[in-house]
């Protein structure tokens, strides 16, 4: 039993079976939206980049448990450092959990498992090769040299791998690039993206509920009018329990996939008001804070960069070619961002659209974390637009 479980059953008498008074529903229902809170966010079934951007996102995307898109987004980060490197990276010497290789030999199986054959590892490879070959270009320009890669996408990373704080919020890198000219040294961090969609703006960041500025009362509001119209989920703490029932009763499903559509829409619009509302500096901030994730990370501070990289595919008239593109997403929507005054902000459905003199330049998406649990907690992705 967890703490946070044991808490919730200690809150709602399960646990005490001499309490003189009985809990209401009513308190039953608050006792477990309140624990819901610390149940970790599932993302099981959506991916953001499979979903159209103007589209609405209560439609579940389904993803063979064996094998995600997470896996594949981890994939082409353990290949690109490979290729970088000469070798798998190392493993973080403080560290536990399993090295880069065990990590790609992992995924590697679990995609022979599906396909039968290695013909889609093999088809990621060659885009990771192609990416490596394209970040080398990159990283070595002025003399420097490439000579160590690390593995830096979970929390405490960057540190190990640099000496220099960062969360993942600060900066995003999923691999450490260490070079050297001479006796100086440069990192370059690269947060790296993959698809095999051939717009090459995909999600750049993943606010979540502290990025809707006080919008979490519309979700307990929308568990506590589910609750009331579904009473059987109340104290349902195991999740895959939950979406097993969710998956047995068509009613309930419909009835779930409604009310996210309304939730959604509802922090959606209180997002729009609060920063349509603000001071523009504060709807600039956000932006790049929450949105682009084009904040100057600590290393950049000190001398180092940052770029993101992502890997997209030309169109059938292109001959469904491997692309690349490069940028410093510190600098790179300098030209808007600085325009303070031309930047207005506009609400549809689950979006809020962010535009610059009339054109749409960027979005904050406001979706469930899994369409199959229905007690499901909520978040966004970030995503730019046009050049």
């Amino acid at each position: 039993m967890t703490s946070q479980l044991k808490i919730y059953m200690e809150r709602a008498g399960i646990l005490n079976e001499g309490l003189k008074h009985k809990k209401s529903k009513t308190e039953l229902r608050k006792d477990f939206i309140e624990y819901l809170k610390t149940e970790e966010p599932d993302e099981d079934d959506v991916n953001p980049d499979d979903i159209s951007w103007e589209d609405e996102i209560n439609e579940a995307v389904k993803k063979e448990k064996e094998y995600t898109s997470n896996d594949k987004g981890v994939l082409h980060e353990l290949l690109v450092g490979h290729h970088l490197l000469g070798r798998h990276m190392d493993k973080h010497e403080d560290k536990d959990g399993d090295t880069p290789k065990e990590a790609h030999d992992k995924i590697k199986e679990a995609l022979y498992k599906k396909h039968g054959n290695h013909d889609e590892y093999n088809r990621l490879n060659d885009k990771a090769k192609s990416a490596a070959e394209d970040i080398r270009k990159h990283a070595e320009k002025n003399g420097y040299k490439i000579h160590d890669v690390h593995w830096t996408s979970k929390p405490g990373d960057i540190k190990r791998s640099t000496g220099t704080e960062a969360s993942q919020k600060e900066d995003a890198s999923d691999i450490m690039i260490h070079t050297h000219k001479g006796d100086k040294k440069k990192y370059v961090g690269a947060s790296l993206k993959i698809t095999d969609g051939t717009n090459k703006h995909i999600t750049a960041s993943n606010p979540g509920m502290e990025a809707t500025h006080g919008a979490q009362h519309i979700v307990d509001k929308h568990r506590e009018e589910l609750l009331k119209a579904h009473p059987q989920l109340v104290g349902v703490t195991n999740k895959d329990k939950r979406k097993e029932m969710m998956n047995a009763d068509p009613k309930l499903k419909e009835d779930v996939v409604k009310r996210n559509h309304k939730a959604v829409t509802d922090i959606a619009k209180h997002l729009h008001d609060h920063l349509a509302k603000g001071s523009k500096e504060d709807l600039v901030h956000h932006i790049k804070t929450h949105v682009l994730q084009s904040n100057k990370t600590p290393l950049q501070r000190e001398g180092h960069e940052h770029i993101r990289h992502t890997t997209y595919m030309s169109g059938a008239k292109q001959g469904h070619k491997t692309l690349h593109d490069t940028i410093n997403p510190n600098e790179h929507w300098n030209h808007i961002l600085n325009d303070h005054e031309n930047i207005t902000v506009q609400h549809s459905g689950g979006n809020v659209h962010f535009l610059h003199k009339g054109k749409k330049f960027a979005t904050h998406r406001i979706r469930v974390s899994s369409s199959s649990d229905p007690m499901t907690s909520f978040k966004g992705d970030g995503k730019a637009h046009g050049d």
